[in-house]
């Protein structure tokens, strides 16, 4: 049994890099997603390709396939879910259990837990912790992981603001004053 860290919103950027508990780097994920037939790619660190996942579709519910050795060894789903979901990957037999609000998830094959994925909490939830049992699972794991969360639900950090009527001023620079106080009190006039 192994963990391995990788960063939360990792897919924000075109490649990162993925550490066990001793901080070494271990994986390197590259690519990106959002439109038809993207795709993440694992390697190693010698530069290796070990697996994919490709965005099959879109909307709602998309679809992706996962790769492994250049073989598709399986697809995963969106469902619609509340706050507790449960996924089917087809080909590899997995079942995921979890809560995207909270992005923990338990993944079994059977009986048998493959992987188990949350937040981190000496980072603030900013990496990710993923334990899998065995090391043959890695690389699928960490894919299917990307993809939990990126279907992720996220709150937003800082509500949107209430809008204030009114305009409140201060004076530019090179700017009259008293013409930029007349230009104020004439938008007050007109929100009123």
């Amino acid at each position: 049994m192994r963990t391995l860290y990788l960063r939360d919103r990792a897919t924000d950027e075109s490649t990162t890099i993925i550490h066990d508990s001793n901080n070494n780097a271990c994986y390197l994920v590259t690519g990106k997603w959002g439109i038809r037939h993207d795709a993440l790619s694992l390697y190693t660190m010698q530069g290796t390709l070990l697996a994919e996942v490709k965005q099959l579709g879109l909307g709602l519910m998309p679809k992706f396939a996962l790769y492994a050795n250049q073989q598709r060894v399986g697809t995963i789903g969106k469902t619609l879910g509340f706050v507790s979901e449960v996924v089917y990957i087809h080909g590899l037999n997995w079942v995921i259990v979890g809560n995207a609000l909270t992005n923990h998830y338990r993944v079994f094959r059977n009986t048998q837990q493959v992987f188990q994925m949350v937040p981190d909490q000496a980072t603030n939830g900013y990496y990710l912790t993923i334990t899998v049992n065995q090391e043959a699972d890695e690389p699928l794991a960490i894919l299917v992981a990307y993809v939990l969360n990126h279907w992720a639900h996220r709150k937003l950090k800082a509500p949107l603001r209430v809008r204030q009527w009114g305009f409140k001023h201060s004076a530019l620079p090179g700017m009259a004053t008293s013409l930029y106080d007349h230009c104020a009190d004439y938008l007050n006039q007109l929100l009123k």
